[in-house]
């Protein structure tokens, strides 16, 4: 039975893209990948759109059976002229996507139809009001591009396969689907695109919270604005998320952006047709806005939003037009040309509405680096365009690590005042990333709508001390961090190192011991052979699965990662319909088995290994192997795998990829000693003990080392501290 509700629409949509985005994408950069599920996801949406409106219009005129799919393509030219009109685009009944995919397998020429289909779509639309939006769309799917294979027939065959996993998304009907399932697909997939792909994916691409920290800090008050813009616009996600916040019939006169990467431009429009925004409620420009603003004849804006480049070059003062365009003359002065941040600033104050809010990105040097950029912000503050200043946490967005901040800027403002918010602790660890969860959101909207002193949170500060402050604009300046220090017991304190000592000398009494022992041994492996891994013990590589796949209950799974990072076997959960259908496709350890990462970041990583000792079998990825052998104890082997020999052996079998592989052939030369049974056990009871007892010293330095800060503290101030 198919999911009903939206989470599990959602979910199912999310497994699904996955699926195709990581089987399908063979030799081809994931980042470069995109493009082509990204275009196929577009031409399937404008082909089931476009025959949804249609049909539509066929039944309300009295034809219930009415097809448009069914329909030949000499009688469906007598409605391309007003479909256009209406549409912004035309395509004939067989280029329809699920046309074309229903005879793609048998077609020689796939990438030749494919083109000519998709040169056809963008030319219905030349002449008329939408040529704009639809020029270029599918520049970036190159359906001839080598990075599909070697062959026109490898070519095709990859292209078949993307066709049909395209197709086969459950993305239901236009009339009864309960989530934007287009427009979800598209933000799942330059999400996880953007995570993967580091700065190439985090630099135009804004997480949806803090889009929609944005979206709703500039309609606060507000049920529909205007127009919103975004002078960086990135793939359009900020944008659009006013769609989601007020309902895109109450962005009353449309959505205005303008980007400077082609690639990035083309996303943005495929972006607004996917979220079903038509051609007319949309201006996406080409270009360079500070040098080259598009939309001059739009301004102003009601609501503004952007998360532009941190810190890039521009023309600046080598342009001798630029301090007399209207946007950057009343500073008198033109931002820097190797920082841009604040000329994107105040383009977008010049081009906000009276009553508008902008609500822009920005890298923290903005706030506080002197020379032109002092000049701007005292412009800003002087004439009371600031209205708020929001420290963000580290490390929200994809590729940047930095805790960037948000400036609000404003032209008609209650007060003479600078809100200031540091919001840098309210964030959750994610995966990699910190996120800011809805609680957090309303935090930081709450404190932003009240416009109140909050103690170590919020503090509103007249323009006259923030001048008086060097038109220094840190959040760090004017809200006093919370004293975090706990009142130290000195007596108690002073008992608790002595224990902690005590505790030190022991743990060390019993390592001494060990190494004693040890030491008096002559040779631990004493006749042991070395025996080629592959001969004793067989390698069993794992089978794919997501991370979606594992988040709720069910079958126990391992992934390389917690193995080359932690040394730890991640208990494991997976959704429930994995139990029914992935379940028996799946490979799985057994207790007493050696789990291997297959892959990893470097050649230190690939090859570490853990022991599963569970009660139960565990699931296996296919960046891992299982290695299987009744003459070897699994710690035994697990430990091996740590040491400088194994090391040193394997590095000659990885592969030196950008991502490091081992095989199980190269796994399989590799010798290991085989002491008898007996010795295993004894040379791992050691190292248990051994590693148990330096983990617990560890701690208990660690444990010292806070104590000993806290009692040097103590005293320090006591002895810092005089009577009148």
């Amino acid at each position: 039975m198919a999911p009903t509700t939206k989470e599990a629409q959602r979910a199912e949509l999310h497994r699904a893209i996955w699926r195709i985005a990581t089987d399908l994408r063979g030799s081809v950069d994931g980042w470069d990948f995109k493009s082509y599920v990204l275009g196929i996801l577009f031409y399937r949406f404008i082909s089931e759109n476009l025959t949804a409106y249609i049909d539509e219009g066929e039944h309300r005129a009295g034809n219930p059976k009415f097809d448009y799919s069914a329909l030949g393509d000499e009688e469906a030219e007598l409605g391309r002229k007003e479909t256009v009109a209406e549409k912004g685009f035309y395509i004939l009944p067989s280029e329809l996507f699920v046309n074309v995919r229903k005879s793609a397998a048998s077609d020689k020429d796939l990438n030749e139809t494919l083109e000519n289909v998709f040169r056809d779509i963008e030319g219905s639309a030349l002449g008329t009001d939408s040529e704009d939006a639809l020029k270029d769309l599918f520049a970036d799917l190159d359906v001839n591009s080598p990075k599909l294979g070697p062959t026109v027939a490898k070519r095709n065959d990859k292209l078949v396969k993307l066709l049909y996993a395209i197709g086969d998304l459950n993305l239901g009907s236009f009339s009864n689907h309960t989530i934007d399932a287009f427009g979800d697909a598209y933000e799942y997939l330059m999400t996880m695109y953007a995570s993967s792909a580091g700065k190439s994916g985090g630099e135009f691409f804004t997480p949806q919270e803090v889009s929609e920290l944005l979206a709703r800090i500039t309609v606060v008050g507000k049920k529909s604005v205007n127009k919103v813009y975004d002078p960086a616009c990135g793939s359009g996600s900020l944008l659009l998320k006013f769609a989601k916040v007020l309902g895109k019939e109450n962005v009353r006169q449309g959505f205005y952006g303008q980007e400077i990467n082609l690639t990035t431009y083309n996303l943005a429009r495929i972006n607004m047709f996917l979220h079903d925004i038509n051609y007319e409620k949309f201006s996406i420009a080409h270009g360079d806005t500070l040098v080259d603003p598009a939309h001059w004849d739009e301004e102003p804006f009601e609501a503004i939003v952007s998360n532009p480049p941190y810190s890039i070059r521009w023309e600046g003062d080598s342009n001798a037009l630029l301090i007399n365009d209207p946007r950057f003359a009343p500073a008198g002065v033109l931002a820097p040309k190797s920082k841009a941040d604040l000329a994107f600033t105040m383009h977008m104050l010049s081009w906000l509405a009276a009553d508008g809010t902008a609500a822009i990105v920005e890298f923290p040097g903005v706030l506080y680096r002197g020379g032109a950029e002092q000049k701007i912000r005292s412009y800003l503050v002087d004439n009371n365009y600031i209205d708020a200043v929001i420290q963000l946490p580290p490390d929200l967005f994809f590729g940047v690590t930095i805790a960037t901040c948000v400036i609000v800027l404003k032209k008609s403002k209650r007060d003479n005042s600078i809100l200031f918010v540091d919001a840098s602790a309210e964030f959750a660890r994610a995966g990699n990333k910190n996120k800011l969860l809805p609680q957090h959101l309303e935090k930081i909207l709450g404190a932003y709508v009240a416009r109140e002193d909050i103690d170590h949170f919020a503090r509103l500060v007249p323009n006259k001390e923030v001048a008086e402050n060097s038109y220094i604009i840190s959040v760090t300046s004017f809200v006093e961090p919370e004293n975090t220090r706990v009142t130290v017991e000195i007596d108690t304190l002073n008992s608790d190192v002595q224990d902690i000592v005590e505790q030190q000398l022991q743990l060390r009494a019993k390592i001494d011991e060990i190494i004693t022992d040890l030491e008096a041994e002559d040779a631990l492996f004493s006749g042991a052979q070395q025996l080629p891994m592959g001969t004793i013990g067989s390698f069993i590589r794992g089978r794919r699965f997501t991370k979606n796949d594992v988040v709720e209950d069910g079958i126990p799974s391992i992934h390389y990662g917690e193995i080359y990072t932690h040394y730890g076997i991640a208990a494991a959960e997976t959704l429930s319909h994995v139990r029914n259908e992935l379940a028996p496709q799946l490979r799985y350890a057994k207790p007493g088995d050696v789990v291997i990462a297959a892959v990893g970041e470097t050649v230190e990583d690939v090859g570490k290994a853990v022991a599963w000792l569970g009660a139960t079998d565990v699931a296996i990825h296919d960046d891992c192997f299982v290695f299987r052998s009744n003459r070897l104890n699994p710690k035994f082997v697990a430990y091996y795998f740590r040491t400088e020999a194994f090391n040193a052996e394997k590095a000659k079998h990885v592969a030196r990829a950008k991502v490091k592989r081992l095989s199980s052939a190269g796994l399989a030369k590799i010798s290991i000693p085989v002491p008898s049974p007996a010795e295993q056990d004894r040379i791992v009871d050691r190292l248990d003990r051994l590693e148990m007892l330096t983990s617990e010293l560890s701690a208990a330095l660690q444990t010292e080392q806070i104590a000993r800060r806290n009692q040097y503290q103590h005293y320090r101030d006591r002895m810092l501290t005089f009577r009148e």
